[in-house]
């Protein structure tokens, strides 16, 4: 009887821990899409100088949100649209470009009507799944006027 019912628990067991959450599958590498609509729940600005980071991380959105939901439009042209969606049911376009795949944890975005030096931003992908897409990009800055670094943006998406 022991062994009938060691024989009928035991491959339970391992069936159960062989089973893997299908509910937000990682998209595998060489397979990187964002395409879609992205809602952003976070961006976290980290600030950093010659010394190191400055501090531990400032949230710096949603701050108008939910008045005012800010999000990412991915299209398969490899064309993009930065938004905020007004109360008045548009959407006010903050920026518009091109993303480029540099690897299979990087990727370009291409501001084609931005300053020079801000055109184009390298970002880091930290995470990708069906439903959640987390991002970084940094960008240089002066602090006081004489002290280079930059500022690390880690961005928080959704899918819509």
């Amino acid at each position: 009887m022991k062994k009938t019912i060691i024989g009928f628990i035991l491959p339970v067991i391992l069936l159960a821990a062989c089973h893997k959450d299908q509910g937000n599958p990682v998209i595998p590498a060489g397979q990187l899409s964002f395409v879609g609509k992205w809602n952003v729940d976070s961006v976290t600005t980290y600030f950093y100088d010659s010394s190191g980071l400055r501090d531990m991380g400032v949230h710096v959105y949603p701050a108008g949100a939910p008045d005012y939901p800010y999000h990412f439009q991915f299209y398969n042209d490899h064309g993009f649209v930065e938004s905020l969606h007004l109360s008045t049911d548009s959407d006010y376009i903050a920026a518009t470009g091109t993303y480029s795949f540099t690897s299979d944890s990087t990727f370009t975005l291409t501001y084609p009507t931005a300053v020079s030096g801000r055109d184009v931003e390298p970002c880091s992908i930290i995470s990708l799944t069906g439903i959640s897409f987390v991002f970084s990009k940094k960008l240089s800055t002066v602090f006081n006027g004489t002290n280079s670094g930059y500022i690390k943006y880690v961005y928080q998406l959704t899918k819509l």
